[in-house]
């Protein structure tokens, strides 16, 4: 049964045609929208900040439409890319390693289903996982988001796999039936070992550079996901340099004026500081036991 505190998050109409956005589905107009998006949209008359902010739109609206920007950022986002130990002649045939941006999106648990052809967008992938209808590793998981490890083993029902037409026979296997529109979708990435016999798919490893490839399947060039990663990675640093501001110790105060100290006096000062906070804990668990014996003593 599905959980309660799952987030239920769906783009208003996914496939509207004056935005032309392509997605993760085998829908007719995802598909008319990546026929007319052959040629990618020429990015150097904008700004700067304009083309991050296309490739980010487009990036974002395939790998990641059913979740929300702080999810994405706070769950799926490594400043860190994978790296591979290559040859210098592969090295100098490597796309952009800024490629793999979204390559910890390929971890989640929808994502994987989709890319397995056992369900026709992010959306029915995420629903058959919160409606129990996969497993991971022999459990049943209801959590798409749910990041997958090397090795782990994803099972689907048959029931709501689309491409199984239902046997006449219960005793004979369910045979394959081609879905309209399905093609230019229907490939595997080399991080994913499929068994369509079973409805089960293995996760290998992250998707890692390649000479002459990029192992995360995308209708965008490398140099917009290179864009992508500069946008996002630039809003993860500034989160973490915000939290490390706050995590700083305050410099001490003089007369109204904050001053720093040489290394020898400011450890004593905080050694200082740090024996009056101890004392003052002592100070106040004493009167708190000093409280209740009082109070025990008049309820008597």
């Amino acid at each position: 049964m599905a959980r309660s505190n799952i987030i239920r998050w769906k783009v208003k109409n996914p496939f509207d045609p004056s935005r032309g956005l392509i997605r993760m589905s085998w829908n007719k107009y995802n598909l008319y929208a990546l026929a007319t998006r052959i040629r990618p949209e020429d990015l150097t008359r904008k700004s700067v900040y304009q083309q991050k902010w296309t490739a980010k739109r487009e990036l974002r609206a395939y790998h990641v439409p059913n979740i929300t920007e702080r999810q994405l950022t706070q769950r799926h986002w490594s400043v860190k890319l994978p790296l591979q130990q290559l040859t210098q002649d592969e090295k100098d045939r490597l796309p952009p390693v800024q490629a793999l941006a979204f390559a910890e999106t390929e971890r989640r648990l929808d994502v994987v289903v989709f890319r397995s052809h056992f369900a026709s967008s992010l959306w029915m992938a995420r629903a058959s996982v919160v409606q129990g209808h996969v497993m991971v590793n022999g459990e049943k998981c209801d959590l798409p988001a749910r990041r997958l490890e090397d090795g782990d083993l994803v099972t689907v029902s048959p029931s709501v796999v689309p491409t199984l037409k239902p046997a006449t026979d219960a005793a004979s296997p369910s045979d394959f039936a081609a879905v309209p529109y399905q093609a230019p979708w229907m490939f595997l990435p080399a991080y994913l070992e499929v068994d369509y016999a079973t409805c089960s798919t293995v996760f290998l490893r992250s998707p890692l550079p390649q000479p002459d490839q990029v192992e995360v399947p995308s209708p965008f060039p490398p140099e917009w996901h290179q864009l992508a990663y500069e946008w996002y990675s630039g809003i993860v640093k500034k989160k973490e340099g915000i939290r490390s501001n706050f995590e700083l110790k305050p410099k001490p105060v003089v007369e109204g004026m904050a001053i720093k100290m040489k290394q020898k006096f400011a450890e004593i000062r905080e050694r200082d500081v740090k024996t009056d906070r101890e004392k003052k804990s002592v100070a106040k668990r004493e009167r708190e036991r000093k409280k209740s014996e009082k109070e025990e003593a008049a309820a008597a």
